[in-house]
């Protein structure tokens, strides 16, 4: 835990929890897991909370996956739920257990398979096939011990990612990891999709409690996509929490910053919705994308992680 000297950081504030989200980081660690990877869709935001005369910095994945971090708050105490001094008390619990992956200590989380003991980081069990749940008690398992439906065999041969449409990893890939796809079968009338991982977790930010499958639109999903270890926020939307966000929806008029199209007469039947929320109408020119179907709104592309506790 760092004294309130700041390194090279930048960092935006959530006004609710009163914490300040990390984007860029240089020579900062984890206080929970002692690593200082930034990537908030496999890790969770890097979050920084002030206190007293202290900083507590942590991955807000490592806060949810570790099994010696009580959350005994309200929402909007310390991180999310978490109070200060529980989150302190708890190092000594785990500080000097090695992680299984990088044999280096302070490993959180261990596989609840009974018998098994293997303890890990969660950023080294999220890049060695481990997964969290995120539903219930929060169990972790490592990758000899993943849940049934974690161990589904996928043939992505040839198939695409149905919410970026890009090409799927496949089983000989040297950096293949079975939780790197995740399958949508819903029900008998799902389709069977595939989809990357990490587009699901950017969805399920986006979504909160909208989340649900991206092809049949089935809010079953959330538990399937919740065992293979996607958080699923317990907020609106990101399309709700937008201001103005449904002023669209009430007038047909293309939202593009410069419409290619302002001065022609009867262009309102060109007009096109984001893929995921519908919103931010405009023409496909003026959207750029060559396919109406592979179109999406500034918010949902880019959405800020800012709201994500």
């Amino acid at each position: 835990m760092d004294e309130t000297t700041r390194f090279d950081v930048s960092y935006c504030t959530d006004p609710l929890f009163k914490v300040n989200v990390l984007k860029r980081i240089n020579n900062v660690k984890c206080d929970v897991c002692l690593l200082s990877e930034n990537h908030p869709v496999r890790y969770g935001e890097f979050i920084e909370k002030v206190f007293k005369r202290s900083i507590i910095r942590v991955h807000y994945f490592c806060l949810l996956s570790g099994q010696n971090i009580p959350q005994n708050g309200i929402s909007s105490s310390g991180i999310a739920g978490y109070k200060i001094a529980d989150v302190v008390k708890s190092f000594p619990e785990f500080r000097e257990k090695q992680c299984y992956y990088c044999r280096h200590p302070s490993a959180p989380i261990e596989c609840a398979q009974t018998g098994c003991g293997r303890r890990f980081h969660y950023i080294c069990g999220y890049n060695n096939s481990c997964v969290t749940q995120f539903f219930g008690e929060f169990m972790s398992y490592c990758e000899q011990h993943l849940p049934k439906a974690c161990r589904v065999p996928v043939n992505a041969k040839g198939r695409w990612c149905d919410i970026c449409f890009e090409g799927l990893p496949q089983v000989t890939d040297a950096n293949y990891n079975p939780l790197s796809i995740i399958r949508t079968r819903c029900d008998s009338e799902c389709p069977d999709g595939l989809l990357h991982r990490e587009c699901v977790q950017r969805f399920a930010y986006t979504s909160g409690y909208n989340f649900k499958c991206p092809l049949c639109w089935n809010k079953n999903f959330r538990q399937h996509a919740a065992e293979c270890g996607i958080f699923v926020p317990q907020r609106e939307s990101a399309w709700e929490r937008e201001p103005g966000a449904f002023k669209d929806l009430h007038k047909n008029r293309c939202t593009a910053t410069t419409c290619a199209l302002a001065n022609r007469r009867n262009t309102t039947t060109q007009l096109i919705g984001c893929k995921v929320c519908g919103g931010q109408l405009m023409h496909k020119l003026c959207s750029g994308v060559t396919d109406v179907n592979k179109y999406l709104c500034s918010v949902c592309k880019d959405e800020s992680f800012v709201m994500l506790l």
